[in-house]
């Protein structure tokens, strides 16, 4: 299997994962970080589509509204898919070890990014310490954490 098929595999069952652990906080009881970069990029983006006329047409054509789950769903897959290009085509090759340990390494890219720019631009806090408990932000870190850990594991099995 060639890297960019392995990678685009790898990292949508990383991202199945991830998933699936970030919709299992709130059923067990923890306030854990999930949407935020869309949250960021929608609020970002509002008043260009306003005025530009996107946000009608996007309606009229009955596409899914930002603050659905098929449109969260859709926004994190490809999220997760450009973090698996950047891991198979950037990081990997760089990184030390076997691919647990080159996807636990990545694992501090996506959560760095948002504990240190998405989470404070939202006014959360470094890492969401003002929105979040503590049990959140370890819980978030580890979700993260099993994206890109099956992605490396997967990855380097099948990217030869």
């Amino acid at each position: 299997m060639n890297r960019l098929v392995a990678a685009l595999i790898a990292g949508t069952i990383g991202i199945a994962v991830n998933t699936a652990l970030l919709k299992a906080a709130a059923p067990l009881g923890i306030q854990a970080e999930s949407g935020g970069l869309l949250r960021l990029v929608t609020r970002s983006l509002a008043p260009l589509a306003n005025q530009t006329g996107v946000s009608e047409a996007w309606t009229r054509v009955g596409l899914p509204p930002p603050n659905s789950l098929i449109f969260w769903l859709g926004f994190h897959l490809a999220t997760g898919l450009g973090m698996a290009l950047l891991y198979a085509y950037v990081f990997e090759p760089l990184l030390p070890g076997n691919g647990l340990r080159t996807g636990s390494l990545f694992a501090l890219v996506p959560w760095l990014i948002n504990g240190l720019v998405v989470l404070p631009l939202l006014g959360q806090g470094i890492i969401g310490v003002r929105a979040l408990p503590l049990s959140g932000i370890i819980y978030f870190f580890v979700a993260n954490w099993s994206f890109t850990a099956t992605l490396g594991v997967l990855y380097e099995r099948w990217k030869r």
